[in-house]
């Protein structure tokens, strides 16, 4: 049984600024189980918004961890489940090492990304549902 939920980079943006892009049914199993962020996420954003991509605020994760989402480090075992997902089908290394920490963390992932959609697998959910 999963233990919880790793929301994915864009639903983190999105639950802080556009809570409406999230589907009913993912803000259903968000209020009733553990959620965590990566610090992929954190570094992910932090990147974009070097490059202008996205304002990105340093303050976010700590209101992440204060509205009760817990942060979830890229650790040893992620970085052994990391060689799991193939960079043909998931091109974005930021992308396969956020995968990598669910399936080491034994969660849910939660994401609207199409190509780690594709992959089909049973522990990955639309965000957008």
């Amino acid at each position: 049984m999963y233990k919880g939920y790793l929301l994915d980079t864009q639903v983190l943006v999105w639950l802080e600024h556009f809570p409406e892009r999230i589907g009913k049914n993912s803000i259903h199993l968000i209020e009733r189980r553990e959620v965590y962020f990566s610090s992929i996420s954190v570094a992910e954003l932090s990147f974009k918004g070097s490059l202008g991509k996205y304002p990105f605020n340093p303050d976010s994760p700590r209101a992440w961890n204060e509205a009760g989402i817990k942060t979830l480090n890229f650790d040893t075992a992620a970085g052994f489940a990391f060689p799991r997902f193939s960079a043909s089908q998931v091109p974005d290394p930021i992308d396969r090492q956020i995968m990598a920490t669910a399936a080491a963390n034994n969660l849910i992932l939660l994401t609207s990304d199409r190509k780690i959609l594709a992959q089909n697998f049973d522990w990955v959910l639309d965000a957008t549902t």
